[in-house]
């Protein structure tokens, strides 16, 4: 990577301190996991790299072994677990009630499309946290046991590039004991092992959805409400049509809103149960006049690192697509927002760059 490239990287890295969420209690109980199917359609040595990483959204990983300078793999039995999730451009750790975000990049030089965030100004904050009580009546929050954790385990290695791997049944890291293994590897050399728990299945409404078919059309938005099933006068203007536009390529998926101006959106998961998760990225910054510059700054404002629910429908309500004309088959994508919108898109034939 030349030094052009990886000067940003450190003015992004700078920008995105790791910030506490909030208080949530959650630890992973591997013993109840008997499973140790790999769900190799989803996840195997040839898996692309941006379904990989839409894969680990579908569980909770928990640190279990970690190298050390003489690159041996030893346990890590922190108490509580140290927890993390993954979304796009997101690491989150969890550590008993504390919760922590690192932003990350995907950027070059492969093998290591990932730039780790830095870590070093990472700050405890266990006032957010519902501090428990022992029966002498001391305060039992484990004030600072997430930053020693996190500190001792990722700081020494922030703003450096890393990789997620699969590990598979042939590997020698691999244990029977849980259904899903990956490793982080930095190129510092140092490597992480997660454990694996699916995220609960939830039965879904609607048809079926797949990346191939997110990406097989562009959606054009025809109605957008608020949380109260208000018209949003921003997305509902017929001067300025908004179009989704989901994409793949060798390093990632991500998704566009276009207004026939700038361009807004970000990487992009299809998570469990039909969940979208949206990171983000830079968007253009061409000056569109009052009217745009609004539409496309609350398009920006709602689709930023966003969680939303996807239902999909065929426009005559006919549950059975028709294989043979599926290429034409008319959809309605409802979106609905965990910030309260509901979009509803069409699909449309993609156009051809």
């Amino acid at each position: 990577m030349s030094n052009n490239l990886r000067m940003p990287l450190a003015i992004i890295s700078a920008l995105l301190p790791l910030a506490l969420l909030g208080c949530q209690t959650n630890s992973l109980n591997h013993s109840a996991q008997t499973s140790t199917v790999i769900d190799d359609k989803n996840w195997s040595a040839d898996t692309p790299i941006p379904r990989l990483l839409q894969t680990l959204t579908k569980y909770e990983w928990q640190l279990t072994r970690v190298s050390n300078n003489d690159e041996k793999i030893s346990p890590f039995n922190h108490k509580p677990p140290l927890v993390m999730n993954v979304r796009p451009d997101t690491l989150l750790f969890q550590e008993g009630c504390h919760r922590y975000k690192g932003n990350f990049e995907a950027w070059r030089p492969l093998p290591y499309p990932y730039s780790l965030p830095d870590m070093s100004d990472m700050s405890d904050m266990p006032n957010n946290c519902e501090v428990a009580t022992t029966s002498s009546g001391k305060s039992n929050s484990n004030k600072g046991e997430v930053q020693q954790a996190l500190d001792i385990v990722f700081a020494p290695y922030s703003n450096s590039y890393f990789r997620f791997d699969p590990i598979l049944p042939n590997d020698l890291l691999f244990s029977n004991k849980v259904s899903k293994q990956m490793r982080l590897t930095t190129d510092k050399g140092k490597v992480f092992i997660f454990s694996g728990r699916a995220k609960p299945i939830k039965q879904t409404s609607g048809l079926a959805i797949t990346n191939e078919l997110l990406e097989r059309y562009d959606w054009h938005l025809i109605r957008a409400t608020d949380n109260a099933n208000t018209l949003i006068h921003e997305l509902n203007n017929p001067n300025v049509p908004i179009t989704a536009s989901f994409r793949l390529d060798t390093h990632n998926q991500g998704v566009s809103f276009l207004t026939g101006c700038n361009g807004v959106g970000g990487s992009y998961a299809l998570s469990t149960n039909h969940t979208l998760l949206i990171g983000a990225s830079p968007s253009t910054l061409m000056g569109c006049g009052e009217l745009v510059d609004g539409i496309e700054d609350y398009l920006d404002r709602i689709m930023h690192d966003s969680t939303s629910h996807l239902t999909l429908t065929h426009t005559d309500n006919n549950p059975i697509a028709n294989s043979v004309n599926e290429i034409k088959s008319s959809y309605l994508l409802t979106q609905t927002l965990d910030s309260g919108e509901t979009l509803i898109w069409k699909n449309e034939p993609k156009k051809i760059p």
